[in-house]
């Protein structure tokens, strides 16, 4: 008798011990569940703050992607129609551009002709398009800028270092994570830096010719 006391004493601590187990590991289990979940339902009211006039949540962070667009004005010279940071928008459209309207949204002043290319050979064929990476190297005292315009719609990405984009009626100069839309213009590129290359991804799109 003793024996069997001693064996049923001994399973009952046994479950006493998975019974505490038990209840520890779910509290600790509904604990972490509150803490993510919480955590989760903070971003969404931080999401919820940084609401834009078009009702979407601000991705972009507060001071959003700085996007540089080009232009050709009535006498074919190019110029910067705008330079402005997209700061709203759950999916951020920083340029749109269509089959009736290759360049996208412009100027209400600028040229409405294509202009033709100079530098064919970086061009895409018609109804495809080109992504490269370029790299810059550090800037030389007997470089000269490269000017060229393209038959082309280009998405230009900065990625490393301090750029400059130059055009007929000046310059601005770009830092990582500024984005320029290049539509048939005549421009330049310079890197602002004499010991470091400079790095940016570009997207070419041909446009449709002039008949």
């Amino acid at each position: 008798m003793n024996d069997q006391r001693k064996k049923l004493e001994s399973h009952g601590g046994n479950r006493s011990a998975i019974d505490r187990r038990t209840v520890l590991e779910r509290t600790l289990g509904a604990t972490l569940a509150g803490a993510v979940f919480g955590g989760f339902v903070a971003d969404i009211a931080a999401a919820g703050q940084q609401r834009g006039a078009t009702g979407s949540p601000n991705i972009l962070g507060p001071e959003g992607v700085r996007r540089i667009v080009t232009a050709n004005n009535a006498q074919g010279k190019s110029f910067i129609v705008s330079d402005q940071r997209i700061t709203t928008g759950q999916f951020p459209s920083l340029f749109k551009a269509t089959g009736d309207n290759p360049l996208g949204p412009g100027a209400a002043g600028e040229m409405k002709e294509f202009l033709p290319t100079d530098t064919p050979q970086i061009e895409p064929a018609l109804g495809g398009s080109s992504f490269h990476y370029v790299t810059m190297p550090a800037w030389k005292p007997d470089m000269k800028p490269l000017w060229h315009r393209t038959l082309t719609l280009d998405y230009n990405i900065l990625l490393a270092g301090e750029l400059v984009l130059m055009v007929d009626s000046g310059e601005v100069t770009l830092h990582p994570g500024d984005v320029v839309v290049q539509r048939n213009t005549l421009h330049a590129w310079r890197n602002n830096s004499t010991t470091e290359p400079v790095r940016w991804v570009a997207v070419l799109v041909p446009i449709r010719r002039q008949a």
